[in-house]
């Protein structure tokens, strides 16, 4: 199975696998690279860790946002702006989405079936191996197929993002890194990428397999009740 890039990229799991700043990140990398990039919230879920709450940082970085806007913009509700198909239609556009992983998120994606050709998108499970649901390779098997079935898409890789927030050391990401590969060996798909705060990435690189990439992570998202 291919995992080089596609033209709409997608990443989704469950809540605290890390997957908006895995959209961020990844979408910041292509434009910097030339790409022209939208990043599209797609995530119904979570109402604290969503990529609309940063939109003005992340358009000042040179990334189109595509988000509900006014009054929807802090909605539970799966409002979705026309711009998201304008990006699906446009094959001189790169789309990075950010997708909630529970049912609820996965059926939202459902609804762009028709527009995702299978040889257009990558459908991207982000595993935290210390998450509750994702500690082992059954809680994984059982997450995605979940996910498949809500949306109707296939999954083409894992992304394994194991972390405890500020607590997170490069040791601590190599052991959750052993059971994404264990999940991955049964389920038949490839791991396409390890990722890391910017500043244990260096550290694992060296015990990492060759080829595989790391993807430093610089933060961007913040609870409300963190104070800064």
């Amino acid at each position: 199975m291919s995992t080089g890039l596609r033209r709409i990229t997608i990443f989704t799991g469950h809540l605290g696998s890390g997957k908006t700043e895995l959209a961020i990140n990844f979408a910041l990398s292509l434009k910097e690279r030339g790409l022209p990039t939208s990043v599209i919230d797609l995530d119904v879920v979570n109402p604290y860790f969503r990529t609309r709450l940063v939109r003005e940082k992340l358009e000042h970085l040179g990334l189109t946002v595509v988000c509900p806007r006014g009054e929807w913009m802090r909605a539970d509700l799966p409002a979705l702006p026309p711009a998201i198909r304008g990006v699906l239609e446009d094959p001189g556009r790169y789309g990075v989405f950010d997708v909630g992983g529970d049912e609820v998120g996965a059926t939202v994606l459902g609804r762009f079936k028709p527009l995702l050709p299978a040889k257009d998108y990558h459908l991207w499970l982000v595993v935290n191996a210390c998450r509750p649901f994702t500690r082992d390779k059954e809680g994984i098997i059982n997450m995605l197929k979940g996910i498949e079935k809500a949306c109707r898409l296939q999954v083409t890789g894992l992304v394994s993002n194991t972390n405890l927030g500020a607590a997170t050391g490069w040791q601590t990401i190599l052991a959750g890194h052993r059971v994404v590969q264990d999940a991955a060996r049964v389920l038949n798909l490839p791991v396409v990428m390890v990722a890391a705060r910017r500043e244990l990435a260096e550290h694992l690189r060296p015990h990492i397999p060759p080829g595989l990439p790391v993807l430093p992570l610089n933060l961007f998202m913040q609870t409300p009740w963190q104070d800064f």
